[in-house]
């Protein structure tokens, strides 16, 4: 169990399995998620037969720091305002991606969804790995989120970390566009989309 006095351990432990090329499934934004490094293309591959892409639906990428947004993003003014207001958080960021975006992140509208998560753990772990993570939820897809890890088949995993039950509240998921924002899930986050 995830602990505020193991935290730190943990998060190393779970950013060395990463950069090793291994998937772990953490807890997330009021979810357990799956995490892989997102320029690893042996992880990739693994994180896709355990979790395929489901049509235009793409995957989330973790990042460290808000200013880390940049290397993978377009972002203008609207971006920017709410990472400044919302970040690190539960917010999550369709935004045009940059050429330097690996590959299976960009989604089929030349996008990228990014985060910076509000979990101090999370972002431990994300920093320590380096580079982009690949966050997408453990649930089969139509079924309700994962909110415990109990019951999750890890022999398939590298790494379970268990921070007991989670929120089940998603991060909130916006489109940013050149004449303004759209809600396209809500969650934790509220936005106003004027």
């Amino acid at each position: 169990m995830l602990d505020e006095g193991s935290w730190r351990d943990t998060a190393a432990r779970a950013s060395e399995v990463l950069r090793k090329g291994g998937v772990a499934l953490l807890p997330a934004e009021g979810v357990y998620g799956l995490h892989a490094r997102a320029e690893d293309p042996a992880a990739v591959e693994r994180l896709l037969s355990m979790k395929p892409r489901q049509g235009k639906k793409g995957w989330i990428g973790l990042i460290a720091d808000p200013g880390d947004a940049d290397r993978w993003a377009e972002t203008g003014p609207r971006a920017a305002a709410l990472i400044r207001k919302h970040w690190p958080g539960a917010l999550t960021l369709v935004l045009p991606a940059k050429p330097a975006l690996p590959a299976p992140m960009r989604n089929d509208d030349g996008t990228i969804a990014l985060r910076c998560p509000g979990s101090d753990f999370l972002r431990a772990v994300v920093r320590n790995a380096t580079g982009l993570v690949i966050s997408t939820s453990a649930n089969e897809p139509g079924a309700p989120p994962m909110l415990r890890p109990d019951g999750f088949p890890s022999e398939i995993v590298d790494l379970v970390v268990d921070q007991g039950p989670l929120s089940g509240t998603p991060s909130t998921v916006v489109l940013i566009q050149t004449d303004g924002v759209t809600v396209l899930r809500e969650g934790a986050v509220r936005i106003d989309a004027s």
